[in-house]
């Protein structure tokens, strides 16, 4: 999947866009609109961006679950060369294992809640001065190409800002 980002200025042509791509063929799921300004896309009926693509969370939460599983290995590894490692069967490895990772899952995701998404953190500035940003998801070559035909010959007032090819929520 490849993302498209377009910014423009304030709300209004918000409508005007998402009607455009979705008369085009375009899933209404394809389109994320944010903006600062919730009410004002609520008030537009656009599909609006979720907190998974605001926040950080599942990006920062996968890092941490890494990190907890590594942690948890190294500390099981530890507990088996201390005289508990005769108690240590492999149900009790695997649930100190996991203890760990849930945890580092858990921080991580903490962490991420406060941060702006690692895809849009670029974006930050230009929204918190009240430009919208638009997201469109393109699942081939063909919508890639109809979805900035659109862009390009009818929505002047969106500039495109780049896009990232092989687009994954993860990482």
């Amino acid at each position: 999947m490849k993302r498209l980002y377009y910014l423009f200025s304030g709300t209004q042509y918000a409508k005007s866009i998402s009607d455009d791509l979705i008369n085009s063929g375009i899933d209404e799921g394809q389109l994320h609109f944010m903006n600062k300004d919730v009410a004002a896309l609520e008030a537009q009926h656009v599909h609006r961006t979720n907190i998974l693509d605001e926040k950080d969370i599942q990006h920062s939460g996968t890092y941490g679950a890494l990190i907890g599983a590594g942690v948890g290995l190294l500390f099981t590894f530890y507990l088996l060369a201390t005289d508990l490692g005769t108690f240590m069967t492999f149900p009790v490895f695997l649930f100190v294992c996991t203890i760990f990772t849930f945890f580092g899952a858990w921080s991580g995701g903490m962490v991420g809640i406060s941060n702006d998404n690692h895809h849009v953190a670029r974006f930050h500035d230009a929204i918190e001065q009240g430009d919208t940003l638009l997201m469109l998801d393109a699942f081939n070559d063909n919508e890639e190409d109809q979805l900035k035909e659109v862009m390009h010959s009818r929505h002047m007032e969106a500039s495109y800002e780049g896009e990232e090819k092989d687009f994954k929520t993860f990482f």
